[in-house]
């Protein structure tokens, strides 16, 4: 009476309760943090609840296992993929990791569009961590995949969260295979990472100081090539009228500054002399050997 379904008709091998013809299952909720829910859990993966309704919906459209969706962002056409964890939520809502609703720009109560795709099985992944804290991890690639085994779906631009050691790190998606959007549940994919997006190449301590010692040595250079092009003034000679040569001024702008005049002390010592003052400095002080102040003979 129903035809091929869930109560008639005959039953093929690929579907959820019993075969037909698969349909397409599309409705939206309003969705809210898995958190709302005490499914504090959940965080770590890409896993959604959804009300009772949404199941025996499901099971009607004959949809096999495993169960993944799009979910879209109608107001910006955001989406992304995921599987579902329970069928508890109350109707006209459903519940996702926080993180996803970042991904899809959605806020509390926000409507979210839900409905059911079939992915390939992915064989390659490639991971970029946003921060290089992520690399402090002991090992962390052994922490990165044990952590997708939480994951349902993976899709390129999608930033997932990775919760270890009380701390979250964020990882971007940024190329699957074979297609932009795969499934690994119970797929053998292989993991690439990029490095993170803050990470810089470490300088090596001899290049770093061949640099410093060029800065430096450009730097003279540049003095030296300042000081020669600096220009210099009445750097000419000039000639006398009757050819005699020119006498040479002490100071001159060719020559530089003029130097100190000599001490008139010493061009003519007796202009400070002391009237019947000591004429000898030094012993015997200008009496001959063997008086009494000279030197003994």
């Amino acid at each position: 009476m129903f035809g091929g379904g869930l109560f008639g008709g005959d039953r093929g091998p690929g579907g959820f309760f019993g075969g037909g013809v698969p349909g397409r299952f599309d409705h939206q909720y309003q969705v809210f943090p898995v958190t709302f829910m005490g499914k504090e859990e959940l965080e770590k993966g890409n896993k959604i609840i959804l009300p009772q309704s949404a199941l025996d919906h499901l099971a009607r459209l004959n949809i096999s296992w495993p169960m993944l969706f799009e979910m879209t962002n109608p107001a910006t056409s955001r989406s992304t993929h995921g599987g579902v964890q329970e069928f508890i939520a109350e109707e006209g809502t459903c519940f996702f990791p926080y993180w996803m609703m970042q991904n899809l720009l959605l806020q509390e109560g926000d409507l979210v569009r839900i409905t059911n795709t079939s992915l390939q099985k992915g064989s390659f992944v490639k991971l970029q961590p946003v921060s290089s804290d992520f690399l402090d991890i002991h090992n962390p690639r052994a922490v990165l995949e044990n952590s997708l085994r939480n994951f349902a779906t993976l899709t390129v631009g999608d930033c997932i969260v990775i919760d270890y050691n009380q701390r979250k790190y964020e990882i971007e998606i940024v190329e699957c295979k074979p297609a932009k959007a795969i499934s690994i549940i119970e797929a053998d994919v292989n993991v690439d990472f990029a490095p993170p997006k803050d990470y810089k190449e470490p300088v090596p301590a001899a290049a770093a100081a061949a640099a410093v010692e060029n800065t430096h040595l450009a730097t003279k250079e540049e003095e030296a090539v300042a000081e020669a092009e600096e220009p210099k003034l009445f750097g000419g000679s000039g000639q006398r009228v009757d050819g005699k040569p020119i006498k040479t001024p002490l100071a001159s702008p060719a020559s530089g500054p003029a130097p100190s005049p000599p001490d008139e002390e010493v061009l003519m010592p007796w202009i400070k002399r002391i009237p019947r003052g000591v004429k000898w400095t030094s012993p015997p002080y200008g009496y001959g050997a063997g008086h009494m102040t000279g030197a003994k003979g």
